[in-house]
């Protein structure tokens, strides 16, 4: 399989899961379908588009790519049609986020790349890709984003962008490093899900 198909893929999983996490968030507030499916679009295309304007690719991505907006309606109806079978939709939505977090992570270290950045800055992308939709969806709802609190969000974004770097250093094809990569943010982030690992702080406690 060539690396444009890879990263397709990963572009339409991602995209998938994504809207599925912002329309689970959306449901969660008992929004109408037109709010879903909207929170759904936001968090699918969020990080890219703030990605592109970062690194000047004009019109954005998905401005010429109509099939993003309905990936995203796509997830938007699974989500809705499968809350009433979903234990916890708030679990159901940690879980579609860290998904999301790990297709996009790579994806936005890639088109850094491409773009000629250096690795440091494709590292950076990589994050803001994985974790800005995510922002633009909570701030919508005026919910603390899950990026500025004490969970490993944004640290595993980075730290699987930089394994997809190290990967293509090491002199792995982009076809094989970038699904291998986006495993191992996927395992990061869930690692901390599970064993509800935090993020370190630095900061001193409040003087009494």
């Amino acid at each position: 399989m060539s690396t444009l198909n890879v990263l397709e893929i990963l572009n339409i999983f991602g995209l998938f899961v994504f809207a599925i996490s912002g329309a689970l968030r959306a449901l969660r507030q008992d929004m109408d379908f037109f709010g879903v499916a909207l929170l759904a679009f936001v968090t699918g295309v969020g990080g890219g588009t703030i990605r592109d304007v970062l690194l000047g690719f004009f019109p954005v991505w998905w401005i010429e790519n109509i099939s993003a907006v309905f990936i995203c309606l796509a997830g938007a109806i699974v989500a809705t049609l499968a809350q009433s079978v979903l234990d916890s939709r708030i679990k159901a939505l940690i879980w579609a986020d860290a998904l999301g977090l790990s297709a996009f992570a790579i994806l936005g270290a890639q088109s850094a790349l491409g773009a000629g950045a250096h690795p440091v800055i494709a590292i950076f992308m990589g994050a803001v890709t994985a974790t800005f939709g995510g922002v633009v969806r909570d701030v919508l709802l005026n919910e603390p984003p899950l990026i500025l609190k004490q969970d490993i969000y944004a640290t595993a974004a980075m730290l699987g962008a930089a394994a997809y770097i190290g990967l293509l250093e090491l002199g792995l094809a982009a076809a094989a490093a970038a699904p291998l990569a986006a495993l191992i943010t996927f395992a990061i982030r869930g690692a901390s899900i599970l064993f509800n690992i935090p993020s370190p702080k630095f900061g001193h406690p409040p003087r009494q």
